[in-house]
Protein backbone atom coordinates (compact mmCIF):
# COMPACT_ATOMS: atom_id res chain seq x y z
CA UNK A 1 0.00 0.00 0.00
CA UNK A 2 1.19 3.30 -0.65
CA UNK A 3 -0.31 5.50 2.43
CA UNK A 4 -3.09 5.06 4.98
CA UNK A 5 -5.37 6.67 2.24
CA UNK A 6 -5.47 3.50 -0.03
CA UNK A 7 -7.36 0.85 0.71
CA UNK A 8 -7.55 0.44 -3.31
CA UNK A 9 -9.73 -2.25 -4.85
CA UNK A 10 -7.14 -4.21 -6.16
CA UNK A 11 -7.72 -7.42 -4.21
CA UNK A 12 -4.68 -6.37 -1.79
CA UNK A 13 -6.97 -6.35 1.18
CA UNK A 14 -9.23 -9.71 0.74
CA UNK A 15 -7.13 -11.43 3.37
CA UNK A 16 -6.90 -10.40 6.59
CA UNK A 17 -10.39 -8.14 5.83
CA UNK A 18 -11.79 -11.61 5.65
CA UNK A 19 -11.84 -12.32 9.21
CA UNK A 20 -14.90 -10.02 10.04
CA UNK A 21 -16.93 -10.24 7.15
CA UNK A 22 -19.43 -13.17 6.64
CA UNK A 23 -17.67 -15.62 4.08
CA UNK A 24 -17.77 -15.70 0.04
CA UNK A 25 -18.50 -12.23 0.00
CA UNK A 26 -18.77 -11.23 -3.84
CA UNK A 27 -16.68 -8.49 -4.66
CA UNK A 28 -18.55 -6.45 -7.84
CA UNK A 29 -16.42 -5.06 -10.96
CA UNK A 30 -16.55 -1.67 -12.46
CA UNK A 31 -20.53 -0.40 -13.60
CA UNK A 32 -22.25 -2.30 -16.02
CA UNK A 33 -20.11 -5.29 -15.37
CA UNK A 34 -21.10 -6.85 -12.14
CA UNK A 35 -22.02 -9.71 -14.04
CA UNK A 36 -18.89 -10.81 -14.96
CA UNK A 37 -18.19 -12.59 -11.14
CA UNK A 38 -20.71 -14.81 -12.32
CA UNK A 39 -18.74 -16.10 -15.73
CA UNK A 40 -18.05 -19.56 -15.13
CA UNK A 41 -18.37 -22.25 -18.17
CA UNK A 42 -20.80 -24.55 -15.65
CA UNK A 43 -22.92 -21.64 -15.20
CA UNK A 44 -23.58 -21.04 -19.14
CA UNK A 45 -27.40 -22.04 -19.80
CA UNK A 46 -27.63 -20.66 -23.16
CA UNK A 47 -30.97 -20.68 -24.75
CA UNK A 48 -31.89 -23.21 -28.13
CA UNK A 49 -32.82 -19.55 -29.94
CA UNK A 50 -28.96 -18.02 -29.66
CA UNK A 51 -29.81 -16.50 -32.83
CA UNK A 52 -32.72 -14.81 -32.01
CA UNK A 53 -32.75 -10.87 -31.23
CA UNK A 54 -34.00 -9.71 -27.76
CA UNK A 55 -33.07 -5.96 -27.90
CA UNK A 56 -30.98 -3.49 -29.37
CA UNK A 57 -29.33 -0.84 -28.21
CA UNK A 58 -27.85 1.77 -30.77
CA UNK A 59 -27.70 -0.59 -32.92
CA UNK A 60 -25.80 -2.94 -31.10
CA UNK A 61 -27.78 -6.05 -30.71
CA UNK A 62 -28.81 -8.48 -27.72
CA UNK A 63 -29.02 -11.85 -28.79
CA UNK A 64 -31.11 -14.35 -27.07
CA UNK A 65 -28.38 -16.41 -25.69
CA UNK A 66 -26.72 -13.18 -25.04
CA UNK A 67 -29.50 -12.33 -22.51
CA UNK A 68 -30.36 -15.86 -20.95
CA UNK A 69 -26.64 -15.61 -19.88
CA UNK A 70 -26.67 -12.76 -18.09
CA UNK A 71 -30.35 -13.70 -16.63
CA UNK A 72 -28.85 -16.81 -15.64
CA UNK A 73 -25.72 -14.71 -13.82
CA UNK A 74 -28.41 -12.37 -12.37
CA UNK A 75 -30.19 -15.21 -10.77
CA UNK A 76 -27.26 -16.58 -9.27
CA UNK A 77 -26.03 -13.28 -7.79
CA UNK A 78 -29.29 -12.76 -6.47
CA UNK A 79 -29.91 -16.34 -4.34
CA UNK A 80 -26.36 -15.60 -3.09
CA UNK A 81 -27.64 -12.56 -1.36
CA UNK A 82 -30.78 -13.82 -0.07
CA UNK A 83 -29.31 -16.46 1.46
CA UNK A 84 -26.73 -14.36 3.25
CA UNK A 85 -29.81 -12.53 4.97
CA UNK A 86 -31.19 -16.24 5.45
CA UNK A 87 -29.28 -19.01 5.22
CA UNK A 88 -31.90 -21.46 5.42
CA UNK A 89 -33.90 -20.44 2.34
CA UNK A 90 -33.67 -22.79 -0.88
CA UNK A 91 -33.91 -21.77 -4.19
CA UNK A 92 -37.51 -23.45 -4.70
CA UNK A 93 -38.41 -20.86 -2.14
CA UNK A 94 -36.71 -17.73 -3.51
CA UNK A 95 -37.26 -17.78 -7.40
CA UNK A 96 -41.68 -18.02 -5.60
CA UNK A 97 -41.43 -15.18 -3.58
CA UNK A 98 -42.27 -11.83 -4.76
CA UNK A 99 -39.81 -8.60 -4.79
CA UNK A 100 -41.50 -5.18 -4.68
CA UNK A 101 -44.56 -7.03 -6.18
CA UNK A 102 -42.37 -8.41 -8.69
CA UNK A 103 -41.74 -12.27 -10.16
CA UNK A 104 -37.85 -12.91 -8.57
CA UNK A 105 -37.30 -14.01 -12.32
CA UNK A 106 -38.70 -10.95 -13.26
CA UNK A 107 -36.54 -8.89 -11.61
CA UNK A 108 -33.50 -10.72 -12.51
CA UNK A 109 -34.61 -10.12 -16.01
CA UNK A 110 -35.08 -6.42 -15.80
CA UNK A 111 -31.33 -6.42 -13.92
CA UNK A 112 -29.78 -8.28 -17.28
CA UNK A 113 -31.45 -6.12 -19.33
CA UNK A 114 -29.99 -2.80 -17.87
CA UNK A 115 -26.29 -4.95 -17.27
CA UNK A 116 -26.62 -5.39 -20.97
CA UNK A 117 -27.49 -1.54 -21.91
CA UNK A 118 -24.50 -0.74 -20.08
CA UNK A 119 -21.98 -3.42 -21.60
CA UNK A 120 -23.33 -2.60 -24.95
CA UNK A 121 -22.86 1.06 -25.08
CA UNK A 122 -19.61 0.83 -23.80
CA UNK A 123 -18.48 -1.95 -26.22
CA UNK A 124 -20.11 0.43 -28.91
CA UNK A 125 -17.45 2.80 -28.23
CA UNK A 126 -14.66 0.89 -27.58
CA UNK A 127 -15.11 -0.16 -30.75
CA UNK A 128 -14.95 3.41 -32.40
CA UNK A 129 -11.37 3.66 -29.88
CA UNK A 130 -9.95 0.59 -31.65
CA UNK A 131 -9.79 -1.38 -28.57
CA UNK A 132 -8.40 -4.52 -29.02
CA UNK A 133 -6.90 -7.76 -26.86
CA UNK A 134 -3.26 -8.29 -26.72
CA UNK A 135 -2.14 -12.11 -26.66
CA UNK A 136 -1.84 -12.55 -22.84
CA UNK A 137 -5.49 -11.28 -22.41
CA UNK A 138 -6.82 -13.97 -25.53
CA UNK A 139 -5.33 -16.69 -23.66
CA UNK A 140 -7.12 -15.50 -20.83
CA UNK A 141 -10.19 -16.06 -22.32
CA UNK A 142 -9.15 -19.06 -23.80
CA UNK A 143 -7.44 -21.14 -21.62
CA UNK A 144 -10.69 -22.09 -19.38
CA UNK A 145 -12.47 -22.65 -22.34
CA UNK A 146 -9.71 -25.31 -23.75
CA UNK A 147 -9.39 -26.62 -20.12
CA UNK A 148 -13.61 -26.77 -19.29
CA UNK A 149 -15.09 -27.39 -23.00
CA UNK A 150 -12.52 -28.41 -25.11
CA UNK A 151 -10.62 -31.17 -23.05
CA UNK A 152 -13.80 -32.00 -21.07
CA UNK A 153 -16.43 -32.67 -23.65
CA UNK A 154 -13.86 -33.11 -27.01
CA UNK A 155 -11.45 -34.81 -25.41
CA UNK A 156 -9.13 -32.20 -26.82
CA UNK A 157 -10.55 -32.44 -30.18
CA UNK A 158 -12.58 -28.81 -30.66
CA UNK A 159 -14.63 -30.14 -33.49
CA UNK A 160 -16.07 -32.99 -31.16
CA UNK A 161 -16.13 -30.71 -28.45
CA UNK A 162 -18.05 -27.93 -30.33
CA UNK A 163 -20.51 -30.58 -31.86
CA UNK A 164 -21.14 -31.82 -28.08
CA UNK A 165 -21.27 -28.02 -26.87
CA UNK A 166 -24.37 -26.72 -29.17
CA UNK A 167 -26.01 -29.87 -28.49
CA UNK A 168 -26.21 -28.53 -24.72
CA UNK A 169 -26.28 -25.13 -24.84
CA UNK A 170 -27.08 -23.99 -28.51
CA UNK A 171 -24.50 -22.51 -29.46
CA UNK A 172 -20.90 -22.82 -30.55
CA UNK A 173 -17.55 -22.35 -28.78
CA UNK A 174 -16.93 -19.39 -30.85
CA UNK A 175 -20.07 -17.70 -29.77
CA UNK A 176 -18.68 -17.77 -26.50
CA UNK A 177 -15.04 -16.32 -27.35
CA UNK A 178 -16.86 -14.01 -28.92
CA UNK A 179 -19.22 -12.80 -25.69
CA UNK A 180 -16.17 -13.60 -23.10
CA UNK A 181 -14.05 -10.84 -25.75
CA UNK A 182 -16.79 -8.66 -25.87
CA UNK A 183 -16.70 -8.39 -21.87
CA UNK A 184 -12.86 -8.34 -22.12
CA UNK A 185 -12.58 -5.60 -24.39
CA UNK A 186 -15.28 -3.69 -22.32
CA UNK A 187 -13.36 -3.83 -19.24
CA UNK A 188 -10.38 -2.64 -20.79
CA UNK A 189 -12.00 0.49 -22.50
CA UNK A 190 -13.07 1.15 -19.28
CA UNK A 191 -9.66 1.51 -17.53
CA UNK A 192 -8.40 3.62 -20.50
CA UNK A 193 -10.99 5.88 -19.84
CA UNK A 194 -11.15 6.36 -16.07
CA UNK A 195 -7.05 6.94 -16.35
CA UNK A 196 -8.20 9.92 -18.57
CA UNK A 197 -9.74 11.55 -15.70
CA UNK A 198 -7.52 13.84 -14.00
CA UNK A 199 -6.43 14.10 -10.65
CA UNK A 200 -8.00 17.60 -10.03
CA UNK A 201 -11.13 16.34 -11.71
CA UNK A 202 -11.75 13.74 -8.87
CA UNK A 203 -10.75 16.02 -5.84
CA UNK A 204 -12.61 14.80 -3.27
CA UNK A 205 -13.86 17.43 -1.71
CA UNK A 206 -14.65 18.94 -4.71
CA UNK A 207 -16.08 15.91 -5.79
CA UNK A 208 -18.81 15.94 -3.05
CA UNK A 209 -19.56 20.07 -3.25
CA UNK A 210 -20.31 18.95 -6.82
CA UNK A 211 -22.56 15.79 -6.38
CA UNK A 212 -22.31 14.57 -2.60
CA UNK A 213 -24.47 11.61 -4.60
CA UNK A 214 -21.26 10.18 -5.76
CA UNK A 215 -20.92 9.23 -2.18
CA UNK A 216 -23.79 6.65 -2.17
CA UNK A 217 -22.46 4.38 -4.70
CA UNK A 218 -21.72 0.83 -3.48
CA UNK A 219 -18.54 0.28 -1.77
CA UNK A 220 -17.32 -2.98 -0.98
CA UNK A 221 -19.37 -3.75 2.02
CA UNK A 222 -22.53 -1.62 1.43
CA UNK A 223 -24.57 -2.05 -1.56
CA UNK A 224 -27.22 -0.51 -3.38
CA UNK A 225 -27.16 2.85 -1.30
CA UNK A 226 -29.13 1.13 1.59
CA UNK A 227 -28.98 1.72 5.06
CA UNK A 228 -25.15 1.72 6.44
CA UNK A 229 -23.16 2.63 9.10
CA UNK A 230 -19.12 4.38 9.62
CA UNK A 231 -17.99 2.31 12.80
CA UNK A 232 -14.50 1.59 13.85
CA UNK A 233 -13.68 -1.50 15.80
CA UNK A 234 -10.54 -3.20 17.87
CA UNK A 235 -10.20 -7.28 17.53
CA UNK A 236 -8.86 -9.50 19.99
CA UNK A 237 -8.98 -12.67 18.55
CA UNK A 238 -10.09 -15.53 20.17
CA UNK A 239 -7.94 -19.13 18.77
CA UNK A 240 -10.65 -21.98 17.80
CA UNK A 241 -8.87 -24.30 20.55
CA UNK A 242 -8.53 -21.35 23.13
CA UNK A 243 -8.96 -22.73 26.57
CA UNK A 244 -11.99 -20.69 29.10
CA UNK A 245 -8.92 -19.10 31.17
CA UNK A 246 -7.57 -18.26 27.67
CA UNK A 247 -10.75 -16.86 26.55
CA UNK A 248 -11.39 -14.98 29.83
CA UNK A 249 -7.82 -13.54 29.76
CA UNK A 250 -8.67 -12.05 26.02
CA UNK A 251 -11.93 -10.24 27.45
CA UNK A 252 -10.63 -8.62 30.40
CA UNK A 253 -7.80 -7.09 27.84
CA UNK A 254 -10.85 -6.13 25.94
CA UNK A 255 -12.22 -4.74 29.27
CA UNK A 256 -9.03 -3.08 30.15
CA UNK A 257 -9.29 -1.26 25.94
CA UNK A 258 -12.72 0.18 26.76
CA UNK A 259 -11.55 1.85 29.99
CA UNK A 260 -9.14 3.61 28.14
CA UNK A 261 -11.06 4.94 25.65
CA UNK A 262 -13.34 5.83 28.37
CA UNK A 263 -10.74 7.84 29.69
CA UNK A 264 -10.26 9.80 26.73
CA UNK A 265 -7.89 7.40 24.56
CA UNK A 266 -7.90 8.11 20.52
CA UNK A 267 -9.85 5.06 19.21
CA UNK A 268 -8.20 4.90 16.05
CA UNK A 269 -4.36 4.98 17.84
CA UNK A 270 -5.58 1.99 19.60
CA UNK A 271 -7.01 0.09 17.03
CA UNK A 272 -3.44 0.76 15.32
CA UNK A 273 -1.90 -0.24 18.04
CA UNK A 274 -3.70 -3.53 19.29
CA UNK A 275 -6.59 -4.54 16.80
CA UNK A 276 -5.71 -8.28 14.95
CA UNK A 277 -7.96 -7.21 12.19
CA UNK A 278 -7.00 -5.91 8.91
CA UNK A 279 -8.35 -3.12 9.48
CA UNK A 280 -6.11 -2.01 11.86
CA UNK A 281 -4.01 0.36 9.51
CA UNK A 282 -6.72 2.58 8.69
CA UNK A 283 -8.02 2.52 12.85
CA UNK A 284 -9.96 -0.07 12.78
CA UNK A 285 -12.68 1.48 9.98
CA UNK A 286 -15.48 0.24 8.11
CA UNK A 287 -18.53 1.55 6.46
CA UNK A 288 -21.44 -0.99 6.13
CA UNK A 289 -25.00 -2.12 5.35
CA UNK A 290 -26.82 -4.94 6.50
CA UNK A 291 -25.72 -7.91 6.29
CA UNK A 292 -22.37 -7.20 5.06
CA UNK A 293 -20.84 -8.52 9.07
CA UNK A 294 -21.49 -11.41 11.06
CA UNK A 295 -24.68 -11.19 13.22
CA UNK A 296 -23.37 -9.75 16.61
CA UNK A 297 -20.95 -7.52 14.69
CA UNK A 298 -23.58 -5.36 12.76
CA UNK A 299 -26.67 -5.79 15.57
CA UNK A 300 -24.28 -4.21 18.51
CA UNK A 301 -22.90 -1.36 15.62
CA UNK A 302 -26.20 -0.36 14.29
CA UNK A 303 -27.84 -0.02 18.05
CA UNK A 304 -24.81 2.17 19.03
CA UNK A 305 -25.68 6.09 18.68
CA UNK A 306 -22.90 8.09 16.93
CA UNK A 307 -20.31 8.75 19.17
CA UNK A 308 -20.46 6.12 21.73
CA UNK A 309 -18.41 3.14 22.11
CA UNK A 310 -19.92 -0.73 23.26
CA UNK A 311 -19.50 -0.12 27.31
CA UNK A 312 -18.62 -4.25 26.94
CA UNK A 313 -16.84 -6.24 24.65
CA UNK A 314 -18.67 -8.03 21.99
CA UNK A 315 -18.29 -12.01 21.27
CA UNK A 316 -18.39 -13.53 17.65
CA UNK A 317 -16.70 -16.29 15.91
CA UNK A 318 -13.54 -14.37 15.83
CA UNK A 319 -12.78 -13.21 19.45
CA UNK A 320 -14.04 -10.24 21.36
CA UNK A 321 -14.55 -6.57 19.59
CA UNK A 322 -14.40 -3.35 21.05
CA UNK A 323 -16.57 -0.83 18.44
CA UNK A 324 -17.34 2.98 17.87
CA UNK A 325 -20.04 4.37 15.75
CA UNK A 326 -18.53 7.30 13.83
CA UNK A 327 -21.91 7.86 11.55
CA UNK A 328 -25.22 5.97 10.66
CA UNK A 329 -26.81 6.59 7.03
CA UNK A 330 -30.19 6.18 6.00
CA UNK A 331 -31.27 4.14 3.43
CA UNK A 332 -30.65 6.15 0.13
CA UNK A 333 -28.35 8.87 2.08
CA UNK A 334 -24.83 9.73 1.21
CA UNK A 335 -22.12 9.72 3.39
CA UNK A 336 -20.95 12.95 5.30
CA UNK A 337 -18.14 15.33 3.70
CA UNK A 338 -16.28 14.31 7.14
CA UNK A 339 -16.48 10.37 5.85
CA UNK A 340 -15.74 11.19 2.25
CA UNK A 341 -12.18 12.76 3.27
CA UNK A 342 -11.43 10.23 5.85
CA UNK A 343 -12.84 6.62 5.18
CA UNK A 344 -10.03 4.95 3.21
CA UNK A 345 -11.91 3.66 -0.16
CA UNK A 346 -13.35 7.29 -1.18
CA UNK A 347 -9.97 8.11 -2.89
CA UNK A 348 -9.17 9.52 -6.69
CA UNK A 349 -9.85 6.31 -8.00
CA UNK A 350 -13.26 5.75 -6.84
CA UNK A 351 -14.23 9.44 -7.23
CA UNK A 352 -12.85 9.04 -11.05
CA UNK A 353 -15.21 5.71 -11.04
CA UNK A 354 -17.73 7.78 -10.28
CA UNK A 355 -17.44 10.40 -12.57
CA UNK A 356 -16.81 7.42 -15.56
CA UNK A 357 -20.09 5.57 -14.41
CA UNK A 358 -22.07 9.01 -14.78
CA UNK A 359 -21.09 9.40 -18.25
CA UNK A 360 -22.01 5.88 -19.41
CA UNK A 361 -24.95 6.66 -17.06
CA UNK A 362 -25.91 9.66 -19.58
CA UNK A 363 -25.12 7.60 -22.78
CA UNK A 364 -27.51 4.93 -21.96
CA UNK A 365 -30.18 7.43 -20.90
CA UNK A 366 -29.61 9.03 -24.29
CA UNK A 367 -29.35 5.80 -26.27
CA UNK A 368 -32.12 4.12 -28.53
CA UNK A 369 -33.31 0.82 -26.79
CA UNK A 370 -35.81 -1.50 -28.65
CA UNK A 371 -37.20 -4.40 -26.61
CA UNK A 372 -38.25 -7.62 -28.56
CA UNK A 373 -41.36 -8.28 -26.04
CA UNK A 374 -42.29 -12.14 -27.68
CA UNK A 375 -38.49 -12.90 -27.23
CA UNK A 376 -38.34 -11.24 -24.07
CA UNK A 377 -41.20 -13.09 -22.52
CA UNK A 378 -40.25 -16.49 -23.47
CA UNK A 379 -37.05 -16.55 -21.34
CA UNK A 380 -37.93 -17.65 -17.68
Amino acid sequence: MDDNKSRKKNGDRLSDDDRIRLPLFVKYGLIALAVIAAIAIGLIVWFNAAGSTVATIDGERISVGEFKYYVEAQKQMMYYYASMEDPNISEETFWATKIGGEDAVEVAKKKAIDELKYTKVQYKKAKEAKVTLTDEEKSAIERPIKTSIIDTMGEGNEIKANKAFQQEYGFSIDDLRNAQTQIFIVQKYQMDEINKISDTEADIKASYERNPDFFKADTQYRRGAGEAVWARHILLMVPEDASEQEDEDIREKAEELIARLQAGEDFAGLAKEYSEDGSSQWGGDYLFGRGAMVGEFEEAAFSLEPGQITKVPVRTIFGYHIIKLEEKYREGEPVSLKCALEYNEFDATYVKMQIYEQRVKDMVDNAKFELNTDNYNTIR
